[in-house]
């Protein structure tokens, strides 16, 4: 258990769960924090190239959460901030 005014990292699958998460009617749902909503559209198109017309599985949307996460460590990283302050809105 994190101690008062320890940093508590965010654990990675916890991440891509929040980035992109699969809604009721099956398709799915990105959730970008604010530090890169401007941007969402880019990663919107990149994953339609990647999976527009393969069919809806556990597995696609595992791939799409994986290059999700990718996509917003890239992001971050360009940004020079880390993962866990990009996520947190402090970029």
């Amino acid at each position: 258990m994190a101690m008062l005014g320890e940093r508590v990292r965010v654990q990675p699958d916890d991440i891509y769960l929040q980035i992109l998460s699969q809604a009721d009617n099956g398709g799915w749902v990105l959730s970008l924090p604010p530090s890169l909503k401007a941007q969402q559209t880019e990663l919107e198109q990149l994953l339609g190239q990647v999976f527009t017309g393969r069919p809806t599985s556990a597995y696609n949307l595992a791939l799409a959460q994986q290059m999700s996460l990718n996509w917003c460590m890239s992001k971050c990283k360009k940004a020079g901030v880390s993962l866990d302050d990009c996520m947190s809105g402090k970029l």
